[in-house]
């Protein structure tokens, strides 16, 4: 599968950016200014957006939701290939509120490519808003490359999310691509990492993160004054 989505991203990207380069950089710095930044948008997306005061937060949604809309496809495009974390945190997030099927192939790409690269929980986002089997079967191929990795520094591979966004996928979809992780001999069990995650409460965050990115709202501020406020995890370092 990761061999036939680079050939599909390579044609897709020819045809979206052609060969033209950005040596000085200024294409990006643009982009930045017009997605990233206005109303330090990358920096709510961390986090902080999920416990406004509802009327400021369904302000935030509409724009997110409107730019991810309206955002050309070459520009999220550069975003993605060519940005670091900031522009690759909003435009998944703009990808997701937007429900852009038409950016899956660089999602997949993204948390695909040559080796599995899961670097931020919301490429999981994205294929989580996106919600066909297609992107269910994306996150399985992520798993069946990742689970067989050491752990890594936190941020570089995205396994914990990835396995809970599927078990989402399949509760919505009617489908069982997770059981195969998750069976006694299954690779879910044999990582490394599996015995320090709560899959339910990553579940609880991928709803949350379904939730918001359809404008609707999440719960957290009122789950953060009753003391019901699920763990940090990976990088969803502060929603």
């Amino acid at each position: 599968m990761a061999e036939r989505s680079a050939r599909q991203y390579e044609r897709a990207r020819a045809a979206v950016l052609g060969t033209e380069g950005d040596p000085t950089g200024e294409r990006r710095l643009r982009l930045i200014r017009r997605w990233v930044t206005p109303g330090q948008r990358y920096f709510k997306l961390l986090g902080g957006a999920f416990v406004m005061p509802r009327p400021q937060q369904r302000w935030f949604q509409w724009r997110l939701r409107r730019a991810g809309r309206k955002a050309p496809v070459r520009d999220l495009v550069v975003l993605l290939d060519e940005g670091g974390w900031r522009e690759v945190l909003v435009a998944t997030w703009l990808i997701a509120a937007g429900r852009r099927a038409d950016l899956r192939p660089w999602i997949e790409q993204g948390i695909l490519g040559d080796t599995p690269c899961g670097d931020g929980w919301s490429y999981c986002t994205a294929l989580v808003c996106l919600g066909t089997e297609h992107d269910a079967r994306i996150l399985a191929a992520y798993l069946d490359q990742a689970l067989s990795l050491p752990l890594t520094p936190a941020g570089t591979q995205c396994q914990p999310q990835a396995m809970a966004a599927l078990l989402y996928l399949d509760r919505q979809l009617g489908a069982d691509h997770a059981r195969r992780f998750l069976v006694a001999d299954g690779t879910w069990g044999s990582w490394a990492g599996s015995s320090d995650v709560s899959l339910d409460v990553l579940r609880q965050a991928v709803r949350d993160d379904v939730v918001f990115a359809a404008g609707g709202n999440p719960g957290l501020r009122r789950r953060l004054r009753t003391g019901a406020v699920r763990p940090v995890d990976g990088g969803q370092s502060a929603d």
